[in-house]
């Protein structure tokens, strides 16, 4: 049986910390692994974030859905906006091998989570974008 948190914030910076701190109490209320948390909290941060600053031509308040889901020993946590079309999977991976200030700045968190998740996927539904990834692990 699947259990679900879905946390809904504005597109502020301030909100992050809150939708952060209820996916880690939520998770740490079913015992999920420290790697289990920290890849939730990287991904709220890293994805909200990117709504906030790219997805938006106004400076209208818009709400980004996070969904989270524990299926047997499997997170799936999805993020929802109404901004721009954006598939981030469609990024080419940064070149890690070139010297720091020689890299444009940008893409290492998708990156990051991309290495860190099991599996990405990316649809576009009824004007909204929906960004889900799943890692195993001890939840």
């Amino acid at each position: 049986m699947a259990d679900q948190l879905k946390i809904q914030v504005k597109n502020s910076f301030a909100e992050i910390p809150a939708a952060n701190e209820a996916a880690s109490r939520w998770l740490a209320e079913k015992q999920s692994s420290p790697t289990i948390d920290y890849l939730a909290n990287l991904a709220i941060e890293e994805l909200v974030t990117n709504c906030i600053k790219y997805g938006y031509d106004d400076a209208g308040e818009h709400t980004i859905t996070i969904e989270l889901e524990l299926v047997e020993n499997e997170l799936k946590l999805t993020v929802i906006d109404d901004g721009h079309l954006f598939n981030p999977l469609e990024l080419t991976p940064p070149d890690i091998n070139l010297p720091v200030e020689a890299r444009p700045i940008g893409g290492l968190g998708i990156h990051l989570l991309r290495k860190m998740s099991d599996r990405m996927e990316y649809v576009r539904v009824e004007a909204k974008n929906h960004l889900t990834l799943w890692k195993r692990g001890s939840v």
